[in-house]
């Protein structure tokens, strides 16, 4: 990996996931492949606003989804704050809640883990027991801002993401996944690979999971080295997508991810790009993939027409700039 500051890494991270996630929204939830290069042509290269009568129509190309929302909450509290301060996080959620109707077609799009938490605060469930039992990628995602802000200090890291994993997600299995993703992007972002990253990232989270699930956090490296594996070979290479599987279980969407980051190490462009173009949860998946991926590059290593492209670029690059200036 070329050498960077963990600051360059972490904003890369932060823009990374924004890119990933805005790339996917226009041609997001397409099962059909034929039918997505129907409406997109072969090969999706840039920000789509999507089809009428479509998931997240109404939005423009460059929006983020209610995923990206929420995460932008999180690296706006942090860069108030400076830190992660719950209490604060909750209150800007809860202020989004607001805004949305418990419905899928609330917002842009809320999908069921939204929904069941939706629900739960509007009957005056405490944020300690609002999670659902969905088992679907908010939560990881999400994470990625802290990720940004913890990364000199993984152990605090991992005690501070479980406690915001927690808000939307309470499955064991799902929140250990959860971890072990925000971990592998915290990894990349002091500068080491995702191989032989197990021992780590098993270390950094043993007072936070039980040991049930400790090998998840075996999985990333897995998957990097068979990535890099000359001999095992998937082509096309989005077909990895379905190999993985197409649907937005997070067990899906982050062996994907780690793989397609892995693939093609380096080049931003092509391994957001192929997890775009896989269909299914591909805005999950993209953006799990930038976020790694743009660990991997930094800011610098993102092409400058996806960051110019992002509605909210402006929001996104100041508060990443604060969150990541506490990186050494």
């Amino acid at each position: 990996m070329a050498e960077l500051s963990r600051k360059d890494r972490a904003m890369g991270a932060v823009v990374g996931l924004f890119v990933g996630d805005a790339l996917g929204l226009g041609p997001h939830w397409y099962y059909d492949l034929e039918e997505l290069r129907a409406d997109f042509g072969q090969w999706i290269t840039d920000y789509h606003a999507p089809r009428a009568g479509r998931y997240h129509d109404g939005c423009k190309a460059g929006d983020v989804s209610q995923t990206g929302q929420v995460s932008m909450l999180i690296l706006q509290s942090l860069a108030d704050k400076g830190e992660y301060d719950e209490p604060d996080f909750t209150a800007k959620f809860d202020a989004f809640l607001d805004t949305l109707d418990g419905t899928p077609q609330g917002g842009r799009y809320t999908d069921i883990a939204m929904r069941e938490v939706w629900q739960a605060r509007k009957t005056d469930i405490s944020w300690s027991e609002a999670a659902g039992s969905a088992d679907t990628a908010e939560a990881a995602i999400r994470g990625v801002m802290l990720a940004a802000r913890y990364a000199d200090k993984p152990r605090d890291l991992a005690a501070q993401a479980m406690h915001n994993i927690h808000l939307t997600h309470a499955e064991p299995f799902i929140k250990a996944q959860s971890l072990a993703f925000i971990l592998s992007v915290c990894r990349l972002i002091r500068g080491v690979g995702l191989n032989n990253s197990g021992k780590a990232l098993t270390g950094w989270a043993q007072n936070e999971v039980d040991r049930a699930f400790i090998d998840v956090f075996l999985h990333p490296a897995f998957i990097c080295d068979a990535a890099k594996n000359r001999e095992i070979v998937v082509e096309p290479a989005h077909s990895i997508a379905q190999i993985y599987g197409l649907a937005c279980q997070l067990g899906f969407l982050t062996p994907a991810a780690y793989w397609l980051a892995n693939r093609f190490e380096g080049d931003f462009e092509t391994a957001v790009l192929t997890a775009v173009n896989g269909g299914g949860n591909n805005m999950g998946r993209a953006s799990m993939t930038g976020a790694l991926a743009g660990a991997m590059v930094g800011l610098a290593g993102i092409p400058k027409r996806f960051v110019d492209g992002l509605a909210d670029k402006d929001e996104i690059l100041a508060n990443a700039g604060k969150v990541a200036s506490v990186l050494s």
